[in-house]
């Protein structure tokens, strides 16, 4: 059983330059309805409201969250309003990068089952899971560094 494996093509792993599921919309969490609680009534001119729900589209949040954050972003001293779509996009590739974690350490487990049944992995097999799994590690430490700096 252990020498048969090496009659198999290599495995391809998935690359992770790019976002696991770069189609996919990022989830966006549940609703806490006890955060905000106060309402403010805004008079706007016709222009005004086209251009902030044109905005607000485009982050695809509601006006009304729209406004809260570009208003905190300027109360606090900001000059760029970020929205949880941020966040959210960084949770998922966070999750994308976990199931890829999760892949590679599978093909080192049968690596080992092959290897403790007295039969030899494929040659560069072992280096080739290693230097995969290395690189997502990579990617984690820098989605978790960006995830920090946006916090501060």
């Amino acid at each position: 059983m252990g020498g048969e494996a090496d009659d198999r093509p290599p495995r391809e792993q998935q690359s992770t330059s790019q976002p696991a599921f770069p189609d996919r919309k990022p989830r966006r969490r549940t609703r806490n309805p006890s955060q905000r609680t106060h309402k403010t009534t805004t008079r706007l001119s016709h222009t005004e409201k086209t251009e902030i729900t044109a905005a607000a589209k485009q982050r695809a949040v509601t006006v009304a969250r729209f406004l809260a954050v570009a208003g905190l972003a300027v109360a606090r001293g900001s000059t760029t309003a970020h929205t949880n779509e941020q966040v959210d996009a960084a949770i998922d590739e966070l999750a994308a990068l976990r199931t890829a974690i999760s892949r590679v350490g599978n093909n080192i487990n049968q690596i080992a089952f092959v290897y403790n049944a007295g039969g030899q992995p494929r040659p560069g097999e072992l280096d080739h899971a290693l230097t995969t799994l290395t690189r997502i590690l990579a990617h984690v430490d820098d989605a978790a560094d960006t995830l920090v700096k946006k916090r501060l």
